[in-house]
Parts: structure tokens; sequence; C-alpha cells
């Protein structure tokens, strides 16, 4: 029998239990309404953050074979929310990249994603929410 975490039961993780409640079900929602895969929509938020990736990159990335990979990327350039090209290091290889469709459902999905968790501080103390987002604006940069 697996052993039970010190914190399971703790405040932070019924916190990060109904996040990820709230988090996971807008995203499946979306699954849904824009019939992609979870896999699909990781592609798309590793694309986005680095800019670009061969298929065989991405694969190792997502913990998938190359060819499930290929496929998932065909979907997605099909879509035009990925686009494929030459990769300049190495003719014979593809590089993926997120097109500007692409990018504006990353930032559709991040808004929600945003809204969502703001929701959910609305139940939580004012001034913990503000000290909070403080909090993560100077470690992020932004909040």
């Amino acid at each position: 029998m697996a052993k039970q975490s010190k914190h399971v039961g703790t405040p932070l993780e019924s916190f990060t239990r109904a996040m990820f409640t709230r988090i996971i079900t807008a995203l499946a929602r979306t699954l849904r309404d824009e019939a992609l895969s979870i896999a699909q929509v990781a592609a798309l938020h590793i694309l986005d953050q680095q800019g670009t990736a061969r298929v065989s990159e991405l694969a190792e990335q997502l913990g998938m074979s190359a060819s499930a990979t290929s496929r998932l990327t065909d979907a997605l350039v099909q879509r035009d929310l990925l686009a494929r090209a030459e990769d300049p290091d190495d003719r014979r290889a593809k590089a993926l990249t997120v097109t500007a469709a692409g990018r504006a459902f990353v930032a559709r999905i991040g808004e929600d994603r945003v809204q969502v968790v703001l929701a959910a501080l609305e139940t939580l103390p004012k001034q913990f929410v503000e000290t909070m987002l403080a909090n993560f604006q100077r470690f992020f940069g932004r909040a």
C-alpha cells in the first residue's frame, strides 16, 4: 500500500486540489469545444514557450514516440496552429513553430485559466490575495 503524503488534507493540498479541479475542468471543456487532445495542447504550449523544435525533440518532451508526435503535429499544422519548415541547421529535418493562430489560441486559453484562478481567489481574504499577487509579480516579473 502506498504511503500517504504528509501534505494530503492540509490547507495547501486542499487549495491546490480545488484549483486543479477548476483548471482541469475548464481545460476539459476547451478540449471538447476545440476537438484537441491534451498532448496537442501541451505541444502548443511547449512550442509557444521555446519558439521552435524538431518533431523528435517535441516527442521527447511529451514522452511520446516520434511517429505519434508527427501525427499529432500534422493535425495541428492542418488546423494552422503550427507551421513546419526546413530546419536551417539540418535541411533534412523539419522545425515546428506556433503560428499566429496558435499563439492566439494559447493566449486565449491562458486568459481563461487566469479567469478561473481569479474566480477561485475571490473566496479568499482580499489582503491575502493582494499579497500573493504582489509576490507573483515580484517573482515572475508580472502578475
